[in-house]
C-alpha cells in the first residue's frame, strides 16, 4: 500500500499517515519501530524536542540510512518546540538538528502555546507567539525546515497569527479522536489552508475497546477497535499520527486506511462525539496549573 499525500499551502507534498514517537525510549526499539514502519510505507516520522528520544530518532535513521534502502528525502521529519522563555529558538533547533542528525527538517511547530507559570500565575514562563513566530521565520529563512506550523492552537491562535506572519503556518497538529472531533474548528482549519493533523486518533484505547458501539462496527467490518478509530479520522479527511511502541501494530494501523464505512456507520460514530479531551487541564494539573484553555 502506497502512502497518500496531500499538498500544503507552501506547495511541499505531506504524507497522510505519520507515526508518532511519544513514549519510546529505547534506541534499539526504535530503530527497529522505524525501520519496520518505512518497511510498511510509513514516510512521516513525528517527534519534539520534550519527548527526549530526538538523539534516538537520529541514530536509528543513520542505521537505517547506512542500509541503503531508505535515504533523507524519502522520509518527512516533524518535530517541535515549546515556547521557552530566556532561550533562542535557533540555538535549541541546533541542537535538534544535530540530535536528530539531518541538515534540515520538512516541519518546525510550536508544541504549545504556553508553559506552565508559577502556582500563583505571577511568573508566566512562555515567549509569546508573535516572538517565537519571528524567530521560527529566521530558521526557516535560513532553509533549515522547509515548513512552519503550530500544535495545540485554537481557532483565534490561529487567525491572530495569519495576520502578522511572514511565512504561514502549514499545519495545526491538535488532538482529534471520535470522541474530541472538532468538526467545525477541521473544516475551518482546511479552509484557511492550515492543514489539521490529529494526534492521539485512537483516544484512550485502553478504554475505547470497551466501546460496544465501536465494537459492534469493527465486527462488521472485520477489523480491530484501532482500526475503526483510525480509519475514521482518515475518513474526515485529516492528517493522522498514531503512537505505538509495537512494531507489530504497525501494519494494522497503516491498513487501517484501507477501511470505508457505509454514509450510516459514519453517523453512528460521529454521534459518539461527547467533545471529551485527553489532553486538558483536569488530566494534566502540573502543566495546565488549573487554566482551563480549552473553555
Amino acid at each position: 500500500m502506497g502512502q497518500n499525500e496531500i499538498v500544503l499551502s507552501n506547495g511541499n507534498k505531506m504524507p497522510t499517515f505519520g507515526l508518532g514517537t511519544y513514549k519510546t525510549q529505547n534506541e534499539q526499539e526504535m530503530t527497529n519501530l522505524i525501520r519496520t514502519a518505512l518497511d510498511i510505507g510509513y514516510r512521516y516520522i513525528d517527534t519534539a524536542r520534550y519527548y527526549e528520544n530526538e538523539h534516538m530518532i537520529g541514530a536509528a535513521l543513520q542505521t537505517i540510512f547506512k542500509e541503503g534502502k531508505y535515504k533523507r528525502e524519502d522520509i518527512f521529519l516533524v518535530t517541535k518546540q515549546f515556547p521557552d522563555k530566556g532561550v533562542k529558538c535557533s540555538e535549541v533547533f541546533k541542537q535538534q538538528l544535530k540530535d536528530l542528525q539531518v541538515d534540515y527538517v520538512d516541519l518546525l511547530l510550536i508544541h504549545f502555546p504556553f508553559n506552565p507559570p508559577s502556582d500563583d500565575y505571577k511568573q508566566w514562563n512562555h515567549k509569546p507567539v508573535h516572538q517565537i513566530w519571528a524567530e521560527f521565520e529566521e530558521i526557516h529563512r535560513l532553509g533549515l525546515v522547509k515548513g512552519l506550523g503550530v500544535s495545540n492552537f485554537n481557532c483565534q491562535m490561529v487567525i491572530d497569527l495569519l495576520v502578522y506572519c511572514k511565512v504561514r503556518p502549514v499545519v495545526n497538529q491538535i488532538e482529534l479522536h471520535i470522541f474530541n472531533q472538532q468538526t467545525n474548528f477541521v473544516e475551518f482549519l482546511k479552509k484557511i489552508n492550515v492543514y489539521p493533523v490529529g494526534y492521539s486518533p485512537m483516544a484512550k484505547y485502553n478504554e475505547v475497546i470497551n466501546n460496544q458501539t465501536v465494537q459492534n462496527i469493527a465486527k462488521k467490518y472485520n477489523a480491530t477497535v484501532a482500526q475503526v478509530l483510525i480509519s475514521f479520522m482518515v475518513q474526515q479527511g485529516v492528517v493522522v499520527i498514531p503512537k505505538t511502541e509495537k512494531p507489530e501494530r504497525l501494519k494494522p494501523n497503516f491498513e487501517s486506511q484501507k477501511l470505508v464505512f457505509s454514509n450510516e456507520d459514519l453517523i453512528t460514530l460521529k454521534n459518539l462525539n461527547t467533545n471529551t479531551r485527553i489532553v486538558d487541564f483536569q488530566l494534566y494539573p502540573e502543566f495546565f496549573k488549573g487554566i482551563p484553555f480549552y473553555e
